[in-house]
Parts: C-alpha cells; sequence; structure tokens
C-alpha cells in the first residue's frame, strides 16, 4: 500500500466518511407541523395599518412636495413644448417685437 492506493471518499453534504462525531444534538420540526403563515393575514391588517398610521407623518410629507415638484415640471415642460411657449421665448429673447405677430391661438382638431 503506498501513497497512490489511498481512495479519499468523501459522502453526501460534508460527510466526510470518518467517525461519528459524540455529544452534538440536532433538533428539528417537521415541515408538516410548520405553519410559516399561520396568521399572516389577520396580523397583516391590524399590525399593517397601525404601522402606516405611525408612519404616515414621515412618508407623506415628502411625498406631497415631490409630487408638488413633478407637478409644476410637467406643467412647465408642456408650455415651454407648446406653440404658446415658444411664442413668449421669441418675444422675451427679442427676437420678435410684442405685438408684431398675432398670438397663436391653439383649437382642438375636430374628430
Amino acid at each position: 500500500m503506498g501513497a497512490d492506493d489511498v481512495v479519499l471518499q468523501i459522502g453526501w453534504w460534508g460527510d466526510m466518511g470518518s467517525a461519528k462525531q459524540k455529544g452534538i444534538k440536532t433538533y428539528g420540526l417537521s415541515p408538516y407541523r410548520q405553519k410559516p403563515m399561520h396568521g399572516l393575514m389577520r396580523s397583516l391588517v391590524f399590525n399593517g395599518s397601525k404601522r402606516t398610521m405611525q408612519q404616515l407623518p414621515y412618508i407623506a410629507p415628502p411625498l406631497m412636495f415631490f409630487y408638488g415638484v413633478y407637478y409644476w415640471a410637467s406643467n412647465k415642460y408642456q408650455y415651454f413644448n407648446s406653440k404658446q411657449g415658444h411664442f413668449d421665448h421669441l418675444v422675451h429673447e427679442g427676437t420678435i417685437k410684442p405685438g408684431q405677430y398675432e398670438r397663436p391661438v391653439v383649437t382642438p382638431l375636430p374628430h
């Protein structure tokens, strides 16, 4: 028996094939006895609404502020990309003198 005759056997999930260890206890619970979703909906309705109401004063003001910024920027963007916005920009630049042209009036197209 030389060094080439050594066969290493590694078993399933770390079972190295050595002597069993003593003094180590493991406990488990059958998956049939576990109820991971037990009471989830009841606790979600009551505790979730309570937690939401507790956190609302911290969440609502920034949401309202950023929605206001979004609303303002969206209206400004639409105005700048409209005929009226382009006309007012040209008047502001001095390319067109006030009263030189009529202000564009946009009417909806008939369907």
